[in-house]
């Protein structure tokens, strides 16, 4: 029935430093932006939506459901998946543009590798090569 998560929504009050961050540093593309409100950010084949609880979280100010971390501040996990031979490409980016590596693993039972990272907003994200999760295109 599911094939797949289409989108990830993470939070921040600074907007323009997580665009510039993802944009510039990590490489997505941006899809669309409501200054102070939303940066929306296409990943592949998936969607990382970044939103200022300051602006989301309130009922009253949104037609949609609120969105907005509950307990601020509150960080996420989520998982860019790449291919193995782009691994050592997607290491250099991170350290091209000073971002520190918390932790790489070697993933033996999947022969997969991943590297984690914080963002300016300090979720932990996360480079993964194909073929650790059964849920191929």
């Amino acid at each position: 029935m599911f094939r797949k998560v289409v989108e990830t929504c993470i939070y921040s009050s600074d907007l323009e430093k997580m665009k510039n961050f993802y944009i510039n540093n990590i490489g997505l593309q941006l899809v669309s932006e409501e200054a102070g409100r939303h940066v929306f950010l296409r990943a592949g084949k998936s969607m990382l939506l970044i939103f200022n609880p300051d602006s989301t979280s309130n009922k009253a100010q949104t037609t949609f459901p609120p969105h907005g971390a509950l307990t601020p501040p509150a960080s996420v996990h989520f998982a860019l998946e790449i291919e193995k031979e782009d691994y050592e490409d997607a290491k250099n980016i991170l350290i091209r543009n000073k971002i520190d590596i918390e932790k790489e693993v070697s993933w033996g039972n999947a022969e997969t590798n991943s590297i984690y990272f914080r963002d300016p907003a300090l979720n932990l994200v996360e480079f993964i090569t194909r073929g650790n999760w059964p849920v191929e295109d």
